[in-house]
């Protein structure tokens, strides 16, 4: 459903809510690679901090001071964060980050305050924001939020979209896009989250494809895309976002375990194990050889919160595993 449609209903509604074996498609021959591109490391991280309103036992301030002082956050060039809702906490964690990465962007979807362009279907009444941010080590030169049209679910009510900045990385200008895909939601019809998630992809095209970036200039996807690299939806992922898939992806053959993470497994149990979580390069562009994805098998000392008299402990610090990325 797009977010035009929704817009109205949203208006009306948002006052009653509270609310490493894949296989990988070969990198196409139009992305080139140089000595010169500038080798980065970036980490892309779902952190799960959902708005404590509506989530109020899950740890939200304790991960947010525990995950930038966690090793996977460490030495990184550019952080993009995921499903950082929860106002408060996210900010929080940003703070407690900015030491190591100084420039920030805002949460998409929040406002449109700090941004030099918002694009798409950008909404005010929409109940929740879109969750994504990016942090870096190097001067953001220019930052722009785009709030997808289409979605369905429960992403129906935030605006998720992606940012899209622009690095100075010693006087080379790295292009970096953080988004959060649709998600597989059971408030989606047959095959709609497929189908949103596609035209998703393709709205990312279009929009770098507008911007004329020069080839000699690298362009990077980071996030959650809700594709799982395992199966047959991340070749079209590739094809419709002219995405360069990496040269190897190793670690854990899962970003999203529901067997070993313990949020996950008790989320979701039983439920299969994804690997959902990317860094990839957009064809046609500059890209270091060699290029990495590893999904880091995280794990902290345990943590316990309570729920109604009962305890909970948990030994990870969101559901999703870090993906770290990077140059062999």
């Amino acid at each position: 459903m797009s977010r035009v449609a929704r817009r109205t209903t949203g208006s009306a509604l948002a006052v009653t809510l509270a609310a490493a074996s894949a296989v990988l498609t070969a990198p196409q021959a139009s992305a080139t690679t140089s000595a010169d591109t500038p080798r980065l490391k970036v980490l892309t991280y779902n952190t799960f901090l959902m708005s404590t309103n509506l989530y109020p036992n899950w740890g939200q301030a304790h991960r947010a001071a525990a995950i930038p002082a966690a090793p996977f956050f460490q030495g990184n060039d550019v952080v993009v964060l995921q499903e950082a809702f929860d106002n408060t906490t996210s900010d929080a964690l940003k703070s407690n980050a900015a030491a190591q990465y100084p420039y920030q962007t805002p949460v998409v979807g929040r406002s449109k305050d700090g941004w030099d362009a918002t694009g798409g279907s950008y909404s005010s009444t929409t109940p929740e924001d879109g969750g994504v941010t990016l942090l870096s080590k190097w001067p953001i030169v220019h930052k722009e939020q785009y709030i997808y049209k289409d979605a369905c679910g429960s992403d129906w009510w935030s605006n998720k979209g992606f940012v899209y900045a622009v690095l100075d990385v010693n006087g080379a200008k790295v292009h970096v896009v953080g988004t959060h895909t649709q998600s597989t939601d059971s408030g989606c019809g047959a095959g709609e989250a497929v189908k949103d998630r596609s035209l998703q992809f393709k709205t990312i095209k279009s929009f770098l494809d507008a911007k004329h970036i020069p080839a000699g200039e690298q362009v990077m996807v980071a996030g959650d895309l809700n594709v799982d690299s395992h199966g047959g939806e991340y070749a079209s992922m590739l094809a419709d976002g002219g995405f360069v898939g990496a040269d190897s992806r190793t670690g854990h053959p899962y970003s999203f375990d529901t067997g070993t993470n313990s949020i996950a497994s008790y989320r979701y149990p039983g439920e299969p194990k994804e690997d959902l979580d990317y860094v990839l390069h957009v064809q046609g562009h500059a890209r270091p050889a060699g290029w990495v994805n590893n999904v880091v098998e995280e794990t902290t000392a345990p943590w316990t919160v309570s729920s109604w008299g009962t305890s909970y402990t948990y030994t990870n610090l969101s559901d999703h595993y870090p993906l770290e990325a990077g140059r062999q």
